[in-house]
Protein backbone atom coordinates (compact mmCIF):
# COMPACT_ATOMS: atom_id res chain seq x y z
CA UNK A 1 0.00 0.00 0.00
CA UNK A 2 1.14 3.55 -0.79
CA UNK A 3 1.10 6.29 1.85
CA UNK A 4 0.64 9.80 0.46
CA UNK A 5 1.22 12.68 2.88
CA UNK A 6 0.02 16.14 1.91
CA UNK A 7 -2.73 14.38 -0.04
CA UNK A 8 -5.06 17.40 -0.06
CA UNK A 9 -2.38 19.67 -1.53
CA UNK A 10 -1.67 20.76 -5.07
CA UNK A 11 0.40 17.75 -6.19
CA UNK A 12 -1.05 15.35 -3.60
CA UNK A 13 -4.65 15.74 -4.74
CA UNK A 14 -3.68 15.15 -8.37
CA UNK A 15 -1.70 12.08 -7.31
CA UNK A 16 -4.63 10.65 -5.32
CA UNK A 17 -6.89 11.23 -8.33
CA UNK A 18 -4.42 9.50 -10.68
CA UNK A 19 -3.80 6.53 -8.36
CA UNK A 20 -7.53 6.07 -7.76
CA UNK A 21 -8.09 5.78 -11.52
CA UNK A 22 -5.30 3.18 -11.64
CA UNK A 23 -6.87 1.30 -8.70
CA UNK A 24 -3.63 1.57 -6.74
CA UNK A 25 -4.19 0.89 -3.03
CA UNK A 26 -3.27 3.94 -0.98
CA UNK A 27 -3.67 5.69 2.34
CA UNK A 28 -4.02 9.44 1.86
CA UNK A 29 -3.37 11.78 4.81
CA UNK A 30 -3.29 15.52 5.36
CA UNK A 31 -3.69 17.93 8.27
CA UNK A 32 -6.02 20.16 6.15
CA UNK A 33 -4.03 23.21 7.19
CA UNK A 34 -4.11 24.59 3.66
CA UNK A 35 -6.87 22.74 1.80
CA UNK A 36 -9.92 21.15 3.54
CA UNK A 37 -10.32 18.37 0.97
CA UNK A 38 -11.58 15.26 2.82
CA UNK A 39 -12.36 13.06 -0.20
CA UNK A 40 -11.25 12.62 -3.81
CA UNK A 41 -13.28 10.30 -6.08
CA UNK A 42 -14.40 8.22 -3.14
CA UNK A 43 -10.91 8.06 -1.60
CA UNK A 44 -10.99 9.39 1.95
CA UNK A 45 -8.21 11.67 3.08
CA UNK A 46 -7.51 10.99 6.74
CA UNK A 47 -6.82 13.90 9.05
CA UNK A 48 -3.40 13.09 10.48
CA UNK A 49 -0.49 15.41 11.26
CA UNK A 50 3.07 14.57 10.20
CA UNK A 51 4.45 16.75 13.02
CA UNK A 52 2.83 14.52 15.69
CA UNK A 53 4.83 11.30 16.24
CA UNK A 54 1.77 9.28 17.32
CA UNK A 55 -0.04 10.28 14.12
CA UNK A 56 2.99 9.29 12.06
CA UNK A 57 3.02 5.87 13.71
CA UNK A 58 -0.68 5.40 12.81
CA UNK A 59 0.04 6.14 9.14
CA UNK A 60 2.50 3.29 8.70
CA UNK A 61 0.41 0.15 9.16
CA UNK A 62 0.55 -2.00 6.02
CA UNK A 63 2.58 0.56 4.04
CA UNK A 64 5.40 -0.43 1.69
CA UNK A 65 6.02 2.90 -0.10
CA UNK A 66 5.73 6.48 1.14
CA UNK A 67 5.29 9.52 -1.11
CA UNK A 68 6.01 12.33 1.31
CA UNK A 69 4.45 15.52 -0.07
CA UNK A 70 3.44 17.15 3.21
CA UNK A 71 5.43 20.40 3.55
CA UNK A 72 5.45 24.18 3.45
CA UNK A 73 6.22 24.73 -0.23
CA UNK A 74 6.11 28.52 -0.31
CA UNK A 75 9.63 29.99 -0.36
CA UNK A 76 8.75 33.25 1.37
CA UNK A 77 6.67 31.48 4.02
CA UNK A 78 9.69 29.34 4.89
CA UNK A 79 11.63 32.57 5.45
CA UNK A 80 8.98 34.32 7.53
CA UNK A 81 7.84 31.23 9.50
CA UNK A 82 11.20 29.51 9.87
CA UNK A 83 10.30 27.62 13.05
CA UNK A 84 7.20 26.09 11.47
CA UNK A 85 9.17 25.32 8.32
CA UNK A 86 11.82 23.41 10.29
CA UNK A 87 9.15 21.42 12.12
CA UNK A 88 7.04 20.62 9.06
CA UNK A 89 9.70 20.28 6.36
CA UNK A 90 12.52 18.69 8.33
CA UNK A 91 11.71 17.36 11.80
CA UNK A 92 8.56 15.61 10.59
CA UNK A 93 10.67 13.82 7.98
CA UNK A 94 12.80 12.47 10.81
CA UNK A 95 9.63 11.07 12.43
CA UNK A 96 8.54 9.52 9.12
CA UNK A 97 11.91 7.88 8.48
CA UNK A 98 12.10 6.46 12.01
CA UNK A 99 8.59 5.01 11.91
CA UNK A 100 9.01 3.78 8.33
CA UNK A 101 12.06 1.73 9.25
CA UNK A 102 10.33 0.26 12.28
CA UNK A 103 7.25 -0.62 10.21
CA UNK A 104 9.26 -2.31 7.44
CA UNK A 105 8.53 0.27 4.73
CA UNK A 106 10.60 -0.38 1.61
CA UNK A 107 10.78 2.99 -0.17
CA UNK A 108 10.39 6.73 0.40
CA UNK A 109 9.81 9.08 -2.54
CA UNK A 110 10.57 12.70 -1.69
CA UNK A 111 10.11 16.02 -3.52
CA UNK A 112 13.20 18.18 -3.35
CA UNK A 113 13.76 21.24 -5.53
CA UNK A 114 16.01 22.99 -8.01
CA UNK A 115 16.42 25.43 -5.09
CA UNK A 116 19.16 23.17 -3.66
CA UNK A 117 21.47 24.37 -6.45
CA UNK A 118 23.47 27.58 -6.54
CA UNK A 119 21.13 30.07 -8.26
CA UNK A 120 24.07 31.32 -10.34
CA UNK A 121 24.50 27.98 -12.13
CA UNK A 122 23.44 28.17 -15.79
CA UNK A 123 23.69 24.41 -16.42
CA UNK A 124 22.81 21.77 -13.84
CA UNK A 125 22.81 18.00 -13.55
CA UNK A 126 22.27 15.61 -10.64
CA UNK A 127 26.02 15.85 -9.95
CA UNK A 128 26.10 19.65 -9.70
CA UNK A 129 27.33 20.75 -6.24
CA UNK A 130 24.59 21.98 -3.91
CA UNK A 131 24.60 25.56 -2.66
CA UNK A 132 21.07 26.82 -1.88
CA UNK A 133 20.32 30.50 -2.23
CA UNK A 134 17.49 30.62 0.31
CA UNK A 135 16.20 28.95 3.46
CA UNK A 136 13.69 26.81 1.56
CA UNK A 137 16.55 25.38 -0.49
CA UNK A 138 18.57 24.68 2.65
CA UNK A 139 15.64 22.79 4.17
CA UNK A 140 15.43 20.64 1.05
CA UNK A 141 19.18 20.02 1.10
CA UNK A 142 19.10 18.98 4.77
CA UNK A 143 16.12 16.70 4.09
CA UNK A 144 18.01 15.04 1.24
CA UNK A 145 20.98 14.43 3.53
CA UNK A 146 18.73 12.89 6.17
CA UNK A 147 17.21 10.51 3.63
CA UNK A 148 20.44 9.53 1.88
CA UNK A 149 21.95 8.47 5.20
CA UNK A 150 19.19 5.83 5.45
CA UNK A 151 19.85 4.12 2.12
CA UNK A 152 20.98 0.97 3.94
CA UNK A 153 17.46 0.71 5.42
CA UNK A 154 15.25 2.23 2.73
CA UNK A 155 15.11 2.66 -1.03
CA UNK A 156 15.20 6.40 -1.64
CA UNK A 157 13.97 8.41 -4.60
CA UNK A 158 14.52 12.18 -4.56
CA UNK A 159 12.93 14.36 -7.22
CA UNK A 160 14.56 17.78 -7.44
CA UNK A 161 11.60 19.56 -8.99
CA UNK A 162 11.66 22.74 -11.01
CA UNK A 163 8.61 25.05 -11.08
CA UNK A 164 5.52 22.88 -11.06
CA UNK A 165 2.48 24.47 -12.72
CA UNK A 166 -0.77 23.45 -14.37
CA UNK A 167 -4.45 23.29 -13.50
CA UNK A 168 -4.95 21.26 -10.38
CA UNK A 169 -7.79 20.13 -8.17
CA UNK A 170 -6.80 22.91 -5.78
CA UNK A 171 -5.39 26.31 -6.66
CA UNK A 172 -1.67 26.93 -6.40
CA UNK A 173 -0.24 30.43 -6.60
CA UNK A 174 2.31 29.64 -9.29
CA UNK A 175 3.64 32.42 -11.47
CA UNK A 176 2.00 30.76 -14.50
CA UNK A 177 -1.40 30.61 -12.80
CA UNK A 178 -1.04 34.18 -11.55
CA UNK A 179 -0.26 35.54 -15.02
CA UNK A 180 -3.09 33.54 -16.62
CA UNK A 181 -5.59 34.78 -14.04
CA UNK A 182 -4.54 38.35 -14.77
CA UNK A 183 -5.40 37.89 -18.44
CA UNK A 184 -8.67 36.09 -17.63
CA UNK A 185 -9.69 38.96 -15.30
CA UNK A 186 -8.41 41.56 -17.78
CA UNK A 187 -5.94 42.89 -15.23
CA UNK A 188 -2.30 43.95 -15.58
CA UNK A 189 0.44 41.33 -15.32
CA UNK A 190 2.89 42.44 -12.64
CA UNK A 191 6.54 41.37 -12.76
CA UNK A 192 8.80 41.92 -9.76
CA UNK A 193 12.24 43.05 -10.84
CA UNK A 194 13.65 43.06 -14.36
CA UNK A 195 11.88 39.89 -15.43
CA UNK A 196 15.18 38.46 -16.65
CA UNK A 197 15.33 35.78 -13.92
CA UNK A 198 14.79 32.39 -15.54
CA UNK A 199 12.62 29.43 -14.59
CA UNK A 200 12.18 25.90 -15.82
CA UNK A 201 8.57 24.72 -15.86
CA UNK A 202 7.08 21.22 -15.54
CA UNK A 203 3.38 20.41 -15.70
CA UNK A 204 1.82 18.84 -12.61
CA UNK A 205 0.51 15.94 -14.71
CA UNK A 206 4.09 15.08 -15.70
CA UNK A 207 5.16 15.29 -12.05
CA UNK A 208 2.40 12.85 -11.10
CA UNK A 209 3.56 10.50 -13.88
CA UNK A 210 7.11 10.59 -12.50
CA UNK A 211 5.88 9.61 -9.03
CA UNK A 212 3.91 6.76 -10.59
CA UNK A 213 7.04 5.54 -12.39
CA UNK A 214 9.02 5.80 -9.13
CA UNK A 215 6.91 3.04 -7.60
CA UNK A 216 9.02 0.62 -9.65
CA UNK A 217 11.80 -1.06 -7.69
CA UNK A 218 14.24 -0.14 -10.48
CA UNK A 219 13.83 3.59 -9.84
CA UNK A 220 16.14 4.82 -7.07
CA UNK A 221 18.38 7.79 -6.38
CA UNK A 222 18.24 11.45 -7.32
CA UNK A 223 16.48 12.84 -10.38
CA UNK A 224 16.20 16.41 -11.59
CA UNK A 225 12.51 16.66 -12.44
CA UNK A 226 11.98 19.49 -14.86
CA UNK A 227 10.20 20.20 -18.09
CA UNK A 228 11.26 21.06 -21.63
CA UNK A 229 10.65 24.81 -21.29
CA UNK A 230 13.01 27.30 -19.64
CA UNK A 231 11.99 30.94 -19.96
CA UNK A 232 12.61 34.26 -18.30
CA UNK A 233 9.69 35.66 -16.32
CA UNK A 234 9.29 38.40 -18.91
CA UNK A 235 9.20 35.83 -21.73
CA UNK A 236 6.57 33.90 -19.77
CA UNK A 237 4.41 37.01 -19.38
CA UNK A 238 4.62 37.66 -23.10
CA UNK A 239 3.74 34.05 -23.91
CA UNK A 240 0.71 34.17 -21.59
CA UNK A 241 -0.38 37.39 -23.29
CA UNK A 242 0.09 35.85 -26.74
CA UNK A 243 -2.04 32.81 -25.88
CA UNK A 244 -4.59 35.01 -24.13
CA UNK A 245 -4.91 36.97 -27.34
CA UNK A 246 -5.46 33.77 -29.32
CA UNK A 247 -7.90 32.17 -26.86
CA UNK A 248 -9.73 35.15 -25.34
CA UNK A 249 -9.14 37.84 -27.90
CA UNK A 250 -7.25 40.10 -25.50
CA UNK A 251 -3.89 40.80 -23.96
CA UNK A 252 -3.10 42.96 -20.95
CA UNK A 253 -0.36 45.45 -20.00
CA UNK A 254 2.81 44.04 -18.44
CA UNK A 255 4.23 46.23 -15.68
CA UNK A 256 7.43 45.82 -13.68
CA UNK A 257 8.01 46.58 -10.02
CA UNK A 258 11.58 46.79 -8.84
CA UNK A 259 10.98 45.13 -5.47
CA UNK A 260 11.77 41.45 -5.90
CA UNK A 261 10.71 38.32 -4.09
CA UNK A 262 13.20 36.30 -2.03
CA UNK A 263 16.35 35.83 -4.15
CA UNK A 264 14.43 35.80 -7.43
CA UNK A 265 16.96 38.10 -9.05
CA UNK A 266 19.72 35.52 -8.59
CA UNK A 267 18.35 32.71 -10.75
CA UNK A 268 19.96 32.41 -14.18
CA UNK A 269 19.30 28.79 -15.23
CA UNK A 270 19.66 28.28 -18.97
CA UNK A 271 19.51 24.49 -19.31
CA UNK A 272 19.70 21.27 -17.35
CA UNK A 273 20.83 17.75 -18.17
CA UNK A 274 17.68 15.71 -18.91
CA UNK A 275 19.39 12.39 -19.64
CA UNK A 276 18.44 10.67 -16.38
CA UNK A 277 14.94 12.12 -16.14
CA UNK A 278 14.14 11.16 -19.74
CA UNK A 279 14.14 7.51 -18.61
CA UNK A 280 10.97 8.24 -16.60
CA UNK A 281 9.09 9.48 -19.67
CA UNK A 282 9.81 6.83 -22.27
CA UNK A 283 6.65 6.47 -24.34
CA UNK A 284 5.10 9.61 -22.83
CA UNK A 285 5.17 13.08 -24.35
CA UNK A 286 5.61 15.74 -21.69
CA UNK A 287 3.24 18.71 -21.78
CA UNK A 288 4.67 21.88 -23.22
CA UNK A 289 4.28 25.20 -21.45
CA UNK A 290 2.22 26.30 -24.44
CA UNK A 291 -0.26 23.46 -23.82
CA UNK A 292 -0.30 24.03 -20.06
CA UNK A 293 -1.11 27.73 -20.40
CA UNK A 294 -3.89 26.99 -22.88
CA UNK A 295 -5.57 24.77 -20.24
CA UNK A 296 -6.09 27.79 -18.01
CA UNK A 297 -7.94 29.62 -20.77
CA UNK A 298 -10.07 26.72 -22.05
CA UNK A 299 -12.76 26.94 -19.35
CA UNK A 300 -13.27 30.66 -19.96
CA UNK A 301 -13.88 30.45 -23.70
Amino acid sequence: MILITGAAGYIGSKLVDFFSRKNIPMRAVDNFRTHPFPQIHGISIHKLDITIPDDVKKMMKGIDTIIHLGAISDVSQCETHAKDAILINLLSLKYIVREAIQAGVQKIIFPSSFAVYDPHWKLISEQTPLNPGNFYGHLKKWAEELLLKEQANLDIVIFRQSNVYGKGMVSKGTVVESFCKSVIKNQKITIHGSGQQTRNFIHVDDVVWAYYQALSTSIQGIYNLGGKDTLSILELARLVNQLGKQSLGRSVPIIRKQKQSTNEQKTHLIKWDTQKTDTLFRGRKMKSLYEGIQEYFEDTV
